[in-house]
């Protein structure tokens, strides 16, 4: 509703090719012949076409939406450095699978250093420790997914807090608390 004192924009839209078969079609139907007699040609096509927008406060700003920097692929890639990781880092995949799943984009990168000094004792491109010796990957971008995928809706993890989560990865009292000082690293 438009506040007393302010002014109103109202446009209103016809479009004739429309109107002009709506009123084809609805003089072909008994009941609407008598309607369209009545109203009219243009009566008939307003009211089926007119489309209005109103209650828009003139000379109002719009806010203008300012992104901030994403900051965290610069920051893996220190992080990533500061290890002496194998190149590729796969930052990318990393925050991909972070916002895919709603992940904490610092978790996997920490649970990879933890684990296998993120990649350098992986084996079959499990960065992550995730069933050794059992479980592989095609790739580390495919392994990436997978973990932020099992991670979030896995029947052992979904629903938990991050505590929970890794404390189920690794049942080791201390192990939640080692990825966590990992993970603060990062910032």
């Amino acid at each position: 509703m438009p506040v007393e004192g302010q002014e109103v924009i109202v446009t209103i839209r016809l479009t004739p090719v429309w109107a002009a078969r709506c009123l084809t079609v609805a003089s072909r139907l008994p009941r609407l012949e008598l309607l369209v007699r009545s109203l009219g040609v243009m009566g008939l096509g307003f009211a089926l076409c007119a489309s209005t927008t109103a209650d828009v406060p003139l000379l109002m700003p719009r806010p203008v939406a300012i992104a901030k920097p994403d900051l965290r692929g610069a920051r893996l890639e220190r992080f990533f450095k500061a290890y002496g990781c194998p190149s590729p880092h796969h930052v990318a995949e990393y925050l991909q699978a972070a916002d895919d799943y709603r992940l904490d984009y610092r978790l996997l990168p920490a649970v990879s250093i933890r684990e296998t000094l993120c990649g350098v004792g992986a084996w079959q491109n499990n960065r992550w420790g995730y069933h050794p010796g059992e479980q592989t990957f095609p790739s580390v971008a495919i392994g990436i997914d997978f973990m932020g995928r099992v991670l979030t809706e896995g029947a052992f993890y979904k629903g938990k807090t991050l505590e929970q989560k890794l404390l189920t990865y690794n049942h080791r009292a201390a192990y939640t608390d080692e990825v966590k000082s990992i993970m603060r690293q990062i910032e």
